[in-house]
């Protein structure tokens, strides 16, 4: 596989996991009742990522 390919293909799992993490932390919030940054440790999202999720929770 090519380079360009093979980075495309990684950059659209990559994407595709962030917004399976986005579901699951808007399901949480909107269904247990939770803050955001609750939600967030009940999905142990690495604090070195939390705020990468609040800016794309707010730009929704």
């Amino acid at each position: 596989m090519c380079n360009l390919s093979k980075g495309i293909r990684e950059k659209g799992h990559a994407e595709g996991v962030a917004d399976g993490i986005l579901s699951a932390i808007k399901n949480l919030v909107k269904n247990m009742g939770v803050s955001v940054e609750q939600a967030m440790s009940v999905l142990e999202i690495p604090e070195a990522e939390r705020q990468k999720y609040m800016d794309l929770l707010e730009r929704q």
